[in-house]
């Protein structure tokens, strides 16, 4: 995916191990760069886009670090509401497959990258931005994490 910027875009999708062992995503972030940055990284300018994790559509408004609400991407002007995240559920699927690989890390954030011919699992982290968790996008994910634990 790209938007006109020098970095790579990725998805962020938030997993979760349930007590068998079976992840599941809980939440997804669009991220995509802006300006000349290498990374995506919201701490580091780019902005962000919940994904409807069922429909894998950019489901809200965008947000920058300093907090602004993003209608357009800053670069391009392309508007990201509504945008279809190409190979959704490969990206929900290869996710999933790579949560159960470490079932001693019950939570991980992974970014997984969308080429033309698929998807690339970039990494995975341990500490995946936990506050846009609850306080971008939609709300109320202690109640869904409490269903796991």
């Amino acid at each position: 995916m790209c938007f006109g910027n020098t970095s790579v875009n990725t998805i962020r999708t938030h997993t979760i191990l349930d007590k068998d062992g079976k992840a599941h995503v809980i939440k997804a972030i669009l991220r995509a760069g802006v300006g000349s940055t290498i990374v995506d990284n919201y701490a580091k300018g780019g902005a962000i886009y919940e994904v409807d994790i069922k429909e894998g559509i950019v489901c809200t408004y965008g947000k920058n670090h300093a907090g602004e609400k993003i209608i357009k991407h800053p670069q391009t002007d392309i508007v990201m509401l509504g945008r279809k995240i190409p190979h959704w559920d490969e990206v929900v699927a290869i996710s999933k497959r790579a949560a159960e690989c470490l079932p001693e890390i019950r939570f991980i954030g992974w970014d997984v990258a969308i080429g033309e011919d698929g998807v690339q699992l970039i990494e995975g982290n341990h500490n995946p931005d936990y506050e846009l968790m609850e306080f971008f996008g939609s709300r109320g994910y202690y109640e869904i994490i409490k269903k796991y634990i």
